[in-house]
C-alpha cells in the first residue's frame, strides 16, 4: 500500500534500520531489532500499525507474530515488544523472543505504517544449541570380575547439528574406532547423541575412560570421564604375608632362632592362605 500527500510517495519519508542478520541461542532470549527512522526533518510521527510476520516455508496464512493496528495488540506467544511499554510514539518496534526454539529460525518481515510513510525490513534468524554434558554408565555396573568385556555408554542431548563422541582411555588413548555412534533427531528439533564403547577383559591396570561430545565444526561441548567398578578384592590376607617376608628377610635374621621360627611358621601359613583365596 503507498500513501500520496500533494503527489508525494509518502513512503520515502520513513525508513526501518534493522539488522539484516541475527543468530538466536536454544532457550534464551533474543531481540530482533529494529527502529523507524525519518528521512526528512519531520517531528511528533506516529505509529498506526506494526505487523511482525515469518516468511517463506515456516509462514502461516493470517498468522502474525505480532500485530499492533490503533491500540489494539494481538501477539502470539513467545513473541511481544522489546520495549515493556511500548506505545505509538515510541519509534523502537523490535521484537523480542521469549524462549528461542529451532523452530524459529528463518525470515522474518517487520512491516510498519506510520502517519508519514510506511517502512518494511526483512531480517534472517540463525538458531545454535549447544550438548549438555554427557552421562555415562556401564553394563555391568558394580562388583566387575577382572578380564570380564564390560561396555561403557555415553549419552548426550542439546545440539542443534549432528555431533561426534570421542573415546579415550587413562592414558590419554583414542579409542573412538572401537566405538559405535547413533544420532537422532528430536520432536524439538534438537539431536540426541548415543555411544557405546566395549573393553574386551577389562581388568584394574585401565580403570577410567572419558568420553567428549564435540559440534559439527569438531569443537569441544561437553566432557565426562567413568571408571569401572571392578569388584574389591581381600587385600588384608595378602598385606599380612607381605609383611611377614619384610620381617622374615630385613628382621628376622637378627631375631633369636625360637621368634625367627615361629615368625617364619605364621609367615608360610598366612601366604599360603592368600594362595587359597586368589584361586577360588
Amino acid at each position: 500500500m503507498s500513501i500520496f500527500f500533494s503527489g508525494i510517495l509518502l513512503t520515502a519519508f520513513v525508513k526501518l534500520e534493522c539488522k539484516t542478520e541475527y543468530h538466536g541461542v536454544y532457550g534464551q532470549q533474543l531481540i530482533l531489532g529494529c527502529i523507524v527512522k525519518t528521512v526528512v526533518d519531520v517531528v511528533d510521527v506516529t505509529i498506526i500499525t506494526v505487523t511482525w510476520k515469518r516468511m517463506g516455508a515456516a509462514a502461516k496464512a493470517d498468522a502474525n507474530l505480532l500485530e499492533y493496528h490503533k491500540e489494539k495488540r494481538e501477539l502470539t506467544p513467545g513473541f511481544k515488544f522489546a520495549e515493556p511499554s511500548w506505545n505509538k510514539t515510541n519509534m523502537n518496534v523490535s521484537l523480542l523472543l521469549t524462549n528461542t526454539k529451532m523452530a524459529d529460525k528463518g525470515e522474518y518481515e517487520c512491516m510498519v505504517t506510520t502517519d508519514v510513510g510506511i517502512a518494511t525490513a526483512t531480517i534472517s534468524l540463525s538458531v545454535t544449541a549447544k550438548y549438555k554434558t554427557p552421562t555415562m554408565s556401564s553394563l555391568p555396573e558394580t562388583n566387575i570380575k577382572e578380564n570380564t568385556d564390560v561396555t561403557i555408554f555415553c549419552n548426550s542431548t542439546g545440539g542443534h547439528q549432528t555431533g561426534l563422541i570421542w573415546w579415550f582411555d587413562e592414558f590419554g588413548s583414542n579409542w573412538t574406532r572401537s566405538a559405535e555412534l547413533v544420532a537422532k533427531e528430536m520432536d524439538n528439533g534438537l539431536f540426541s547423541l548415543s555411544s557405546k564403547f566395549t573393553v574386551l577383559k577389562a581388568t584394574s591396570s585401565y580403570t577410567n575412560y572419558t568420553c567428549k561430545v564435540l559440534n559439527v565444526n569438531g569443537a569441544e561441548e561437553g566432557v565426562a570421564s567413568f571408571g569401572i567398578q571392578f569388584a574389591s578384592r581381600d587385600l588384608g590376607t595378602c598385606c599380612r604375608a607381605c609383611y611377614l617376608w619384610y620381617w622374615h628377610l630385613f628382621v628376622g635374621t637378627n631375631s633369636p632362632n625360637g621368634l625367627l621360627d615361629e615368625t617364619y611358621g605364621e609367615m608360610n601359613g598366612v601366604f599360603v592362605e592368600f594362595l587359597d583365596k586368589r584361586q577360588k
